[in-house]
């Protein structure tokens, strides 16, 4: 799905009036003026940053080719289309939808932001400078979601150097100008960042989301100077110009869910081979270890060393790209807000 969007569109924006920043000297004499970014608050409190700029050749030569529109003072903006216009980002359109969602965002902004010409019917040229490619991936539990971003932590890099980690969220290429990716787990993204949707719609949200690993792929403006239409297939591109080293995982785990979230931790640092009695207080090993015992079997006995036949007792899964590809999933419609997009501009967009 298209995760963010920032650029220069064909719509006007001569009606914005931005706050200004000068330098003046010690005699009076004004040196420079830079106008500033306005933020433009939508119906679910988010935010789009937008302001004022001129349209490129590009843009120029791409209005006259296809009766684009285009404007002399042209709208700057830099958002999240579905976040802004449906509350949250769990799901939405293809990043090929990427015209119709900047379109239908700015028709949303509120009346002072929104350009006269926001109406128009021709559809406005457009500069991308960033734009943000997301995927989901069904890793079964929120446990395996956890061990794949620590693993990745510890065992890959891409030409930027090693990953970063920030929270909850592992990233490759963080401060890069030309494209970087990031990796974390979406159920932990909602506690962290509640979006502003109803009550009823939270719950299946977050339910949706459990056991779910999110993938962005950020691409600037030297990355996305010579691509045309973006499809979610660069996120695999990119991918792979990250080294992974090979993650094999033992999975029994049908029943690790209903562990408490301490237990399930301490049952992963068995699994790798931690001797967890002189990692926990006494009490809480014993505790731990009888909820194991009891939820997933007494043949797992944290007491003692990893059994050498435990691998019988389980499948073991190779979380390479090709298994995170295969296990790619899309977010149910009903999850969405109805008319994120008008239906017949998208088509006119796509035959345009």
């Amino acid at each position: 799905m298209l995760d963010w969007y920032s650029g220069l569109t064909g719509y006007s924006a001569a009606k914005l009036k931005p706050d200004t920043l000068k330098r003046v000297s010690s005699t009076g004499e004004e040196k420079w003026c830079k106008e500033l970014h306005v933020e433009s608050v939508g119906s679910f409190d988010d935010t789009a940053i937008i302001g004022r700029s001129v349209p490129t050749e590009d843009m120029l030569e791409a209005s006259r080719k296809y009766n684009l529109l285009i404007n002399p003072v042209c709208l700057y903006i830099s958002v999240n289309p579905i976040k802004y216009l449906q509350g949250h980002n769990v799901g939405g359109p293809s990043v090929e939808a990427l015209g119709p969602m900047v379109t239908e965002t700015i028709r949303h902004l509120p009346e002072k932001d929104r350009p006269e010409d926001a109406e128009s019917k021709l559809f406005p040229a457009l500069h991308r400078t960033r734009v943000d490619i997301a995927v989901m991936i069904d890793m079964g539990t929120e446990a395996l979601v956890h061990e794949w971003l620590r693993f990745a932590e510890r065992s890959s890099r891409s030409r930027h150097g090693r990953a970063l980690v920030s929270g909850d969220t592992v990233y490759w290429g963080k401060h890069s100008r030309r494209w970087s990716f990031k990796a974390y787990g979406k159920m932990h993204d909602l506690k962290d960042h509640p979006p502003k949707v109803l009550p009823e719609k939270m719950e299946a949200l977050r339910e949706f989301s459990q056991g779910k690993l999110r993938l962005e792929l950020c691409l600037r403006t030297p990355e996305l100077k010579d691509r045309g239409t973006l499809t979610e297939d660069l996120v695999w591109e990119y991918m792979s110009k990250i080294e992974f080293a090979v993650m094999k995982e033992v999975r029994d785990m049908s029943k690790i869910e209903e562990l408490p979230r301490p237990v399930q931790m301490t049952f992963m640092l068995w699994r790798a081979g931690t001797d967890v009695r002189f990692k926990l207080p006494k009490r809480t090993f014993y505790r731990h270890r009888q909820l194991i015992k009891k939820i997933i079997g007494e043949q797992f006995d944290i007491a003692f060393p990893v059994p050498d036949d435990f691998d019988k007792q389980a499948k073991i899964v190779n979380f390479d790209i090709t298994w995170l590809k295969e296990h790619e999933i899309k977010v149910p419609a009903e999850l969405m807000t109805a008319n994120l997009f008008d239906e017949k501009r998208l088509k006119m967009w796509a035959t345009h």
